[in-house]
């Protein structure tokens, strides 16, 4: 490392203005170039150029100049003021959860299903209710299982579950959420897990519910509802509106 010395003779780099030369021997100095002892630089008394050798001592020609020792640890600033107060964990980090009772789907229920008049309607597992959580918007993912009944390669049934607003239920309309669709093969297990979303401002809105639609029997149909809340979300530049599923979807 090199520093250039002025005509005058002085440092000019910063860190080392003010220092005198000094022409003592470097062997007296208490410096062992370390921060808490200090550093030994040399000063060529022709070129006026600083060196730092790494070394306790200067070569002929040149005279030691001793960089100050790292000094003591300065007093404790004031406080600072307090941050903002933080989102409430309530609002943002409860998932609230609903136990879906098992039930089964009869073939009562399918015959109703798929007759014109109720083309849309399914059996009801869940509701949830505007008063079931504090209000806000919130993700729904259910997980949902049972057991094909009597069912056959042949027949292969099918079932769908999804979210639906009462009102959209009891008009017999096809807009849904989340459909979550599976079909007998030769398992006869049933697992599925349709998502949804439900925004709750007053609790007059309309309720939620979880309705699942079978071409065959069902039996032991159950499962579970989370509910996570959201502290604030915003609405995509889009306008373009929700296409409601063909019938023939789900």
């Amino acid at each position: 490392m090199k520093i250039q010395l002025g005509k005058q003779g002085q440092l000019i780099l910063g860190l080392v203005a003010g220092m005198a030369l000094s022409g003592v021997a470097a062997y007296g100095v208490g410096v062992a170039n370390t921060p808490e002892s200090g550093y030994l630089l040399c000063a060529n008394t022709t070129s006026k150029v600083v060196t730092f050798n790494g070394t306790l001592k200067c070569p002929t020609g040149s005279t030691s100049l001793e960089l100050g020792a790292r000094g003591s640890v300065g007093a404790t600033g004031a406080r600072g003021s307090n941050g903002a107060q933080g989102v409430d964990a309530d609002a943002s980090q409860n998932v609230f959860y609903k136990v879906v009772p098992s039930q089964d789907i009869p073939l009562t229920a399918v015959a109703n299903a798929s007759s014109v008049t109720a083309d849309f309607k399914g059996v009801v597992m869940a509701i949830i209710f505007p008063n079931d959580m504090p209000l806000g918007f919130y993700e729904l993912d259910a997980h949902i299982s049972g057991l094909w009944k009597n069912a056959t390669i042949a027949n292969a049934p099918t079932v769908s579950c999804y979210f639906q607003f009462r009102k959209d239920y009891d008009r017999d309309r096809s807009v849904v959420f989340g459909v979550a669709k599976q079909d007998f093969v030769r398992w006869t297990g049933i697992n599925m897990s349709p998502l949804g979303q439900v925004d709750f401002k007053t609790l007059l809105d309309d309720p939620m519910y979880l309705v699942c639609k079978s071409s065959g029997a069902i039996t032991g149909m159950s499962g579970i509802i989370h509910a996570t809340p959201f502290a604030s979300y915003e609405p995509m530049k889009s306008t373009t509106p929700m296409i409601p599923l063909k019938p023939s979807s789900y």
